[in-house]
């Protein structure tokens, strides 16, 4: 019998309880609890996975260092895509066989984004704006395209109100999960984690009961890659490669055929050093 296999790319920015820069980083204050709170969201959404006929769930730890996941207290059947750099940024491991679908957990909005706690897109230090054929494109946004270039759509996304307003403009009709409402960049109206965390796992299970809904929709190639830095200095070195078309100050442009030729230069602008160069 086939197995039948779940994908999650878990981030942390959208959890319940998490607000600030103190429970992001592992200097934070907090930090260790909100590892405990991402952990048990992406814990319960694996469980309530099963309990629908799932056999295996690989999950991507896809906030900061990538190594916030306590795996000992993460169920059986369950692989982790742990630390950087990765081919694949906040996919990786989507390519490895055949999922039923994906699911977005602990996303945020994106760095142009009027709301949002924490709104950023891929590097907060880094980059202002990225774009993939002229279209603003969020974390989700890449996400998404990156998982349907391999056939899997994505079935549900959790995070704060604004980030769940903006999972559907962007990916349709998906079953989403607020996990708190914003208040402002870094003040929220959040859910207690247990509540957060069944509400995570009730989503999950009204996704998988409805997966002749949801489709992969591949972006057609070529695609552009547009990224807006920070710093110029980033877009003037970026700009040193041959494929790299500098647009102005600070922005540049990059052209490949798909979402993995993109994607691996993604995590070369990500992990490369070039977007903090001074």
């Amino acid at each position: 019998m086939t197995k039948k296999r779940l994908y999650i790319s878990a981030d942390i920015e959208g959890v319940a309880g998490v607000v600030t820069r103190e429970q992001l980083l592992p200097e934070g204050f907090e930090y260790q609890q909100a590892r405990e709170w991402m952990t048990a969201e992406v814990a319960i959404a694996c469980e309530a996975a099963f309990a629908c006929g799932i056999n295996e769930v690989v999950v991507s730890d896809s906030h900061g260092n990538g190594q916030n996941l306590l795996l000992d207290k993460l169920p059986e059947n369950v692989q982790v895509v742990r630390a950087w750099p990765r081919p694949l940024c906040m996919m990786e491991g989507i390519e490895c066989g055949e999922y039923v679908g994906a699911l977005l957990l602990g996303y945020h909005s994106g760095a142009t984004q009027m709301d949002g706690v924490l709104a950023h897109t891929l590097s907060s230090r880094g980059i202002s704006e990225v774009r993939l054929n002229d279209q603003v494109a969020s974390e989700t946004v890449i996400s998404a395209a990156t998982a349907s270039h391999f056939g899997v759509p994505v079935l549900m996304a959790s995070g704060d109100h604004a980030y769940v307003e903006h999972a559907k403009a962007v990916l349709g009709d998906i079953e989403t999960v607020t996990t708190k409402w914003v208040c402002s960049f870094t003040s929220v109206r959040t859910l207690l984690p247990k509540e957060a965390q069944q509400r995570v796992a009730e989503g999950v299970r009204n996704a998988l009961v409805h997966l002749e809904d949801f489709q992969a929709n591949p972006l057609p190639g070529p695609i552009q890659l547009e990224i807006q830095c920070i710093k110029r200095n980033a877009a003037e070195l970026l700009a040193y490669l041959p494929m790299v078309e500098r647009l102005d100050a600070c922005s540049i442009r990059f052209v490949a055929q798909d979402m993995v030729i993109i994607s691996k230069f993604l995590s070369f602008v990500l992990f490369s050093g070039v977007l903090t160069a001074e």
